[in-house]
């Protein structure tokens, strides 16, 4: 696990070896144990190391035998070993023992592109062809490691882990992009790779891309595919995965250092850490629990007693976090810098128990991904209907339609599904919400469009399946993106099984009767993890993971939330209107309704703008 930065500039950036050093400096946290370059009359690569995996001999950038091909890359290939003998079967000779980056310098003279479609693991990758003069760029399958890119001159690129090392060259300047403000309040997210930054993008999970002088190039060397050819029994499917799971769980605890667990008191989390444990004894587990002093209904979201349970049942040495009820407040900064831009969820928990494992460990096990491709999201599949109930009545309105010019086409039951997307702030109430000036300035930015063209794209007619896949294209990498900065702020690896290449291809490969019903989700999932967990956590319903806000914002958080959002700051951003603002706080302070993700975005985006310059910075 690690940080990568570089700089493409084909002959024309002749302090290339300072300002990559200046860049990977900006990112020391991805990789305190060491850092390396490479340096040549066409680019300059830079690299910092947390070192997990052969540690002796795994620095990078790393080259193959005769110098001609270079690579750093960020991540975890699982199938190296395989991958190595499969090489070595082919003639390539290999300098490190056991080093997993070594395996793409020779898979890339071995099969070129085709490289990306045969790992299973999580990597950001760059490499450099020397006798080409070509830049390859790379990102994992579902988007579990990042990397940004901004063009340059001359066709040159600049490219890295983190926004932070491509501002840090001094090649591209700090700016804004409306748009994508506008993006992030109305889906809570940014899709397609866009960020708030103008010029920087994020490479598309499944990609590649090739730069050479004068020709740019990609493509997609992975896209779902949801097959759902196999239709065994239940318990058949059980023991399948189950197996699928362990082997998965195997593959990703294999390391040089320790790995513990994440143990919110979820299935996922629960899961992973039991059949961690039960393959490494030593894996130990990490908990949050929040402060429910005067909490009102909201207190549900502690897990304590599930956490607490499987850690019995385990027998398992656990660590219990306390999230005090100004966390927020203290951590909010911290939080976002990490960040490096407002994102979903209330990102500030994961902030702090990276913090604590970090303190133990250099590798965490965590839960994310499983909801998305188990079929987890209960919620959204109940108001999708699959296929039209066979009923008499139904048909004849069918017909009633029909004679009237009102026929339903497929996707009119996916209509709740996609306002459901469009939050926190509905595209019918924008022009309420922000000022006239910066909907000019955001122009060409449209909620509705972004989310028909997600479901659109969705490779499948089955609805459940077009959610599934906007789901593990937009949300999730969302999630993996808190994921990722939120562990590297406190150089802690995270990874994620239940994203393992084999397991979600058995899972798209199952009929959905396996995976929910509508109105109980995870069905094959709960059933293959049963032996592992207590039974009050196979039959709890989803939970989302996050501390009780809603009380916390209108008890000991409000008066801080009424300074960080005051008349002023608002008015003096020019982004949002005072009284839409206003009337949003008064609504949660008052009860009247439950406005937690719209101040969690109002907040975080206070905090990116001071921080980062944005639309008035600090307001000095």
């Amino acid at each position: 696990m690690c940080g990568i930065a570089g700089i493409l500039h084909f002959g024309s950036c002749v302090d290339a070896d300072s300002r990559i050093q200046r860049m990977t400096a900006s990112i020391v946290h991805r990789g305190p144990d060491d850092c390396g370059y490479h340096l040549s009359s066409d680019v300059a690569l830079g690299f910092r190391r947390l070192a997990i995996v052969d540690i002796a001999t795994g620095n990078q950038p790393m080259p193959n035998e005769d110098g001609r091909v270079w690579v750093v890359f960020n991540g975890e290939i699982y199938n190296h070993r395989e991958l190595r003998r499969e090489l070595q079967a082919a003639g390539h000779v290999f300098k490190t023992d056991h080093s997993d980056t070594e395996v793409l310098v020779h898979g890339w003279e071995q099969w070129q592109e085709s490289l990306f479609g045969r790992l299973n693991g999580m990597f950001a990758c760059a490499i450099w062809d020397e006798s080409q003069r070509e830049l390859v760029i790379a990102r994992d399958r579902y988007g579990i490691k990042p990397v940004y890119l901004a063009n340059l001159p001359s066709q040159g690129i600049l490219f890295g882990s983190e926004v932070r090392a491509l501002l840090a060259s001094g090649l591209i300047r700090n700016e804004v992009e409306p748009s994508a403000t506008l993006e992030y309040f109305t889906l809570m997210n940014n899709w397609e790779g866009r960020t708030p930054f103008r010029g920087v993008r994020l490479l598309k999970p499944g990609t590649f891309e090739r730069f050479t002088v004068g020709r740019r190039s990609g493509g997609t060397y992975w896209s779902p595919v949801y097959k759902r050819t196999r239709s065994p029994s239940l318990a058949q499917a059980s023991t399948e995965f189950a197996d699928i799971l362990q082997s998965a769980l195997r593959r990703q605890l294999a390391a040089d250092v320790p790995v513990m667990a994440y143990l919110s008191g979820g299935i996922d989390s629960s899961a992973v850490t039991s059949g961690a444990h039960k393959i490494d004894p030593i894996v130990r587990a990490y908990s949050c629990i929040f402060d429910l002093e005067n909490v009102g209904e909201d207190s549900f979201v502690d897990e304590r007693e599930f956490s607490r349970a499987i850690a019995e049942k385990l027998n398992i040495e656990r660590t219990e976090f306390v999230v005090p009820q100004n966390a927020l407040a203290t951590t909010l900064d911290a939080t976002i810098a990490a960040l490096e831009y407002p994102r979903m969820g209330m990102a500030y928990v994961n902030y702090l128990i990276a913090q604590r494992v970090a303190q133990d460990a250099k590798v965490v096990l965590s839960g994310t991904g499983g909801d998305e491709v188990t079929g987890g999201y209960v919620g959204r599949y109940a108001i999708v209907p699959r296929r039209p109930p066979p009923s008499i009545a139904h048909r004849i309105l069918q017909c009633v339609r029909s004679a009237l010019g009102r026929g339903q086409s497929p996707k009119d039951g996916l209509a709740l599904y996609r306002s459901s997307l469009n939050v926190p702030i509905v595209a019918a109430r924008i022009k309420e919400a922000f000022t006239p000036e910066f909907l000019r300035a955001a122009d060409g930015f449209d909620p509705l469009t972004a989310i028909g063209r997600a479901i659109e794209g969705a490779p499948s007619k089955d609805p459940w399946d077009v959610v599934m896949h906007v789901d593990l294209t937009t949300y999730l990498p969302g999630l993996l993106s808190l994921e990722d900065k939120l562990s590297m702020a406190h150089s802690l690896e995270a990874r994620v099984p239940l994203l393992d290449n084999e397991l979600v291809d058995y899972l798209f490969d199952v009929d959905w009767k396996l995976l929910s019903d509508g109105i109980t989700g995870k069905i094959l999932f709960r059933e293959a993890v049963r032996p592992l967990v207590p039974d009050m956590i196979y039959r709890k319903p989803k939970m989302g993971f996050g501390p009780p806000d809603a009380s916390w914002y209108r008890g000991a958080l409000r008066s801080w939330i009424e300074d960080q959002l005051s008349e002023s700051r608002i008015e003096r951003r020019g982004i949002l209107q005072y009284g839409y603002v206003r009337g949003i706080l008064n609504e949660h302070f008052e009860g009247k309704a439950n406005h937690v993700a719209l101040i969690w975005c109002l907040l975080s985006f206070e905090s990116w703008c001071k921080q980062y310059n944005a639309y008035g910075g600090a307001l000095h």
